[in-house]
């Protein structure tokens, strides 16, 4: 199904939360962002859905719209026009708009059988029966509108592109704040869209949409994680009005509701402020927006500018990687599917950045390890590919380093999704394997606490010292129980005969809740193993087809047989030795140099 939200530069933190939250509890999200922002300079490639920029949208009269209305009233002001950008690219297609600060939290189930039953419209009012004695009155939806736009399906039909292009006809000068004269940005013309659009579905379940606005009529509640309202299932929680920096606030828009009487909706807020900022709101937050804040009036009162000057006011953090998250084969084909045109213009950048005849070349890009631009040096060593115009592809994932810290890209990617995923503390107990290597000084400079090995196929019992480098042989390691918070290991376990062996120490050595990232050789197109050598019940070493070998820092002469590359199985077989939570994390990104598609990092939680 096909879902949209709009958002400027600084709230992506809370799209990207919407869009977990999506995924995890709706089959077959093909989602987009459109961006209502200038988008000079930005990134948009580097996130798991499509990012629709201002120009493809066709909108006529943007420019005059852009100087004439604020950020609350431009965002919503665009809303008709990629509906139907939408319909002209998925025809006949059910499009659902679901704000940014909204959070899923069940399965849209009653959503899915309106589609199904061929509903073409299908809203939520902001109410579901009177309420002349609340903070939000009956009333105030006079001036608001009886739907809350949150939230809105259309079908593309011929009835339904004629009403969206009226809706944007009206928008492009009459999405405005102004209560006096009967307009509230895009609800109060939506009043007319039962009119207007014969099937019409009204969704009155008491678990969507809600929000400040209807809290005296709705109780949330949690019970053994299961999110009801009224005793129904929450479908999601509208988080209109937040201030997520400021823990006693609900909603900017309420006197009424606050943090200590509106019940467990406190603990979703807790929930929901957790995920906003792990999706990189401390940084999206301190990017400038292109346009007029407030608008050619000067006035915006239902987002003022002081919260915007807050939060750039603050120091800003390493960018943000979105990440594709996968626990199946079939769940990452899915999402891949709806990224075909990201992967085509992924792959243009690449190849506009390859120049002709040379074996090696500069780029600049901003490196998360050092956290600042560099410049990086790409080799075409061990590439496998040439362009039809006779350019050299490179091997991204090995030979595209910084030039100050050193680190390739699979492992300045590695490292900034270890920090950014695990949060750990400077105090965390970290073991790499590997000891001798710049990889290993990064982390062993910023935590104290890190143990790092090397394999020394001469040496006879993990533990061993060999000039002054530990051993351990990670099929069975010397380290105590529960001994760490973190296990890093960047392309070691191809070189493992029995990985499996080397999991199950992972999982001993780990403190419960610890944390296992590792990167290897993976087929993203493969559930099984490409299984390249093997040892015979007897010891006996089999090679399949023609032997690989990779480098090792300590006999750089011969270096390592690869005995695999990994399949999706490898989930299968962390779960099997006790983790939770296993993941295959996929990534790129033009400023941060993460050039190759795809790239992949394997994530794991051990039980606490």
């Amino acid at each position: 199904m096909i879902f949209f939200t709009i958002c400027s530069k600084n709230f992506l933190g809370y799209a990207l939360a919407l869009y977990r939250s999506l995924v995890a509890h709706q089959a077959s999200v093909h989602f987009h962002v459109a961006v209502c922002d200038d988008l000079s300079n930005f990134d948009r490639l580097q996130f798991p859905f499509e990012i629709l920029n201002i120009d493809q949208l066709g909108i006529p009269n943007f420019d005059e719209m852009r100087r004439r209305y604020n950020i609350t009233e431009l965002n919503t002001a665009i809303k008709p026009f990629v509906f139907s950008y939408l319909f002209d690219s998925q025809p006949n297609q059910p499009v659902v708009y679901l704000d940014p600060d909204i959070f899923i939290v069940s399965p849209l189930d009653e959503l899915n059988q309106l589609i199904e039953a061929g509903a073409d419209c299908v809203l939520t009012p902001h109410i579901s029966e009177p309420a002349e004695y609340a903070e939000m009155s009956d009333d105030k939806f006079l001036q608001y509108g009886i739907y809350n736009l949150g939230f809105c399906m259309l079908r593309g039909t011929d009835e339904v592109r004629r009403v969206a292009s009226w809706w944007g006809r009206r928008l492009e000068t009459h999405c405005v704040i102004d209560l006096p004269n009967g307009l509230f940005v895009d609800q109060k013309w939506a009043d007319l869209l039962p009119a207007f659009i014969s099937n019409t579905k009204i969704l009155r379940h008491l678990g969507y949409n809600v929000a400040y606005w209807n809290l005296s009529q709705r109780r949330v509640r949690r019970e053994e994680d299961v999110w009801t309202v009224n005793g129904e299932p929450l479908r999601f929680f509208h988080f209109s009005g937040n201030k997520i920096e400021d823990t006693s606030i609900l909603s900017r828009h309420s006197s009424q509701f606050s943090i200590g009487n509106s019940g467990d909706v406190s603990l979703l807020l807790d929930r929901y402020r957790d995920e906003v900022f792990f999706n990189g709101h401390s940084h999206y937050t301190t990017v400038p927006y292109g346009f007029s804040w407030s608008g050619s009036s000067g006035h915006n009162a239902h987002t003022d500018e002081s919260i915007a000057r807050e939060r750039q006011s603050r120091k800003g953090d390493i960018p943000h990687l979105p990440l594709l998250r996968s626990r199946s084969l079939e769940e990452y084909d899915v999402a891949r599917s709806f990224l075909q045109n990201v992967i085509r213009d992924r792959e243009q950048v690449e190849q506009e950045a390859i120049p002709f005849g040379e074996d090696a070349f500069r780029l600049t890009g901003y490196c998360a390890c050092c956290a600042k631009t560099h410049s990086f040096q790409v080799s075409s060593m061990y590439s496998s590919r040439t362009l039809a115009d006779g350019r050299v592809v490179p091997n991204w994932r090995e030979h595209l380093n910084c030039l100050a810290c050193g680190l390739a890209n699979r492992v300045r990617a590695s490292l900034q999704i270890f920090r950014q995923e695990f949060s750990p503390a400077e105090t965390d107990s970290i073991y790499i394997t590997e000891a001798t290597t710049s990889t290993y000084s990064w982390v062993k400079e910023r935590f104290a606490n890190t143990t790092g090995s090397e394999f020394f196929p001469d040496a006879r019992l993990s533990g061993e010292i060999r000039n002054g480098v530990l051993h351990q042989d990670i099929q069975s390691m010397s380290f105590k129980d529960h001994s760490f918070d973190h296990v890093l290991s960047f392309d070691v376990l191809e070189h493992v005969p029995y990985h499996n062996k080397a999991f199950e120490e992972f999982f001993r050595c780990l403190k419960p809740g610890g944390r296992l990232l590792f990167t290897a050789p993976f087929s993203a197109a493969l559930n099984d193993h490409h299984v390249q050598a093997e040892l015979s019940s007897s010891g006996e070493l089999i090679i399949h087809g023609e032997p690989e070998y990779h480098g090792n820092p300590v006999d750089m002469e011969k270096g390592s047989l690869s005995f695999r590359r990994y399949g999706w199985r490898v989930l299968d077989e962390l779960q099997k030795v006790g983790f939770e939570d296993c993941e295959v994390l996929t990534y790129w990104s033009k400023e941060l140099l993460y050039f190759g598609n795809p790239q992949h990092v394997i994530c794991a939680t051990k039980r606490r």
